[in-house]
């Protein structure tokens, strides 16, 4: 049975399957922790070990919302089902690798035999593509180049989670049935968000310690593949530009 963590890497239709910057001092911790018994002079940090796994997802998922811009890559490998005589295998691997914010953003994408790049900005969409690609969308011109459309919400939809960073670390975090959030240990600069029971984890989730909960790494795995995501650059200005001679131009 696949997790729905996992399940949600997966593109409907083409897969059938970092530190911020900011003050050095912490800010408070989330409105909904416990100041009693929360001793930030004795265990540092932003104190979101002391949340439910819900309200821990809710804060993390708010954290990159609010960050905004962001760089991230990411691939997530299928197993195909083994059989009596045969161990499962790697099958086919969706990749991912993203910079900038909700409507401003570069990014790459691979989903088997499928690749593009995506150019959003100033509410158009610019992509270009290899064969593969080019079949899948029925415009032969994304080989030759960047083809411009007006608008986004259709391509989005198609490729979300994966285009804009909070609903893809929420996707992450918030379909999971079991999620808990692990003490810090040590000086350690990050807390672990665990996917799954703590008997039988599916992923981990690296989030700051310190400051916003933003999350560093993801990995998971389970009979149905695995995954693992890096998360930099939170938050750091980001200049898109469309690109300068498209094949088709929005105005064709």
């Amino acid at each position: 049975m696949r997790h729905p963590a996992v399940v949600a890497l997966i593109t409907v239709g083409v897969l059938p399957l970092a530190a911020c910057s900011g003050a050095s001092a912490d800010p408070p911790p989330a409105a909904s922790i416990d100041l009693e018994a929360f001793d930030a002079a004795a265990t540092p940090g932003n104190g979101l070990w002391m949340l439910s796994g819900s309200a821990a997802a809710d804060e993390v998922v708010a954290a990159a919302r609010a960050a905004g811009s962001v760089h991230y890559t990411g691939t997530f490998t299928e197993l195909t089902l083994g059989t009596p005589e045969t161990e499962p295998a790697p099958g086919r691997t969706l990749a991912v690798d993203f910079t900038g914010r909700p409507g401003e953003a570069i990014a790459r994408i691979t989903a088997g035999d499928v690749a593009f790049e995506a150019v959003l900005v100033d509410g158009r969409t610019y992509v270009r593509g290899n064969a593969a690609y080019a079949a899948h969308t029925g415009l032969a011109e994304v080989e030759h180049g960047f083809v411009c459309s007006i608008g986004e919400e259709t391509f989005l939809e198609e490729w979300a989670p994966l285009l804009r960073p909070a609903n893809l670390v929420a996707a992450l975090l918030e379909s999971s049935e079991s999620l808990t959030v692990e003490p810090p240990a040590g000086e350690e600069p990050t807390v672990s968000v665990i996917v799954g029971a703590s008997d039988g984890p599916v992923g981990s989730m690296a989030v700051q310690r310190s400051g916003p909960p933003l999350p560093v790494t993801f990995t998971a795995g389970d009979g149905s593949g695995d995954g693992n995501f890096a998360f930099t650059a939170w938050g750091e200005p980001v200049a898109v530009s469309a690109p300068t001679d498209p094949a088709v131009d929005c105005a064709s």
